[in-house]
């Protein structure tokens, strides 16, 4: 966590040895905050922020862990009527789950 803005430099200050584990973090006004994620099993991770009218606005993302069995156990297929944006939006769908 720091005032201003990132940058690359900023990697430097991160403690990769012995992180205090949590549930929520903080972003303050005019500041970052960097995290690392454990994402222990495959499925769908969805991180977000705590306040509805933030999320709405779009400060959440979606992370797929992939399963290398690709089984329906896991993740469910992406719906045909997703709607997808920015890169996405470009990329082929993915193999369907059997």
């Amino acid at each position: 966590m720091e005032g201003g803005r990132w940058s690359p430099k900023s990697r430097s200050l991160y403690n990769n040895l012995d992180a205090v584990s949590r549930h929520t973090i903080q972003v303050y006004p005019m500041s970052w905050t960097a995290i690392l994620l454990t994402l222990d099993n495959a499925g769908m991770w969805n991180l977000r922020s705590e306040a509805w009218d933030r999320q709405y606005l779009g400060q959440q993302l979606y992370l797929s862990v992939v399963s290398p069995a690709r089984s329906l156990r896991d993740e469910n297929n992406i719906p045909e009527n997703a709607r997808l944006c920015g890169i996405v939006k470009r990329l082929p769908m993915p193999a369907p789950y059997t």
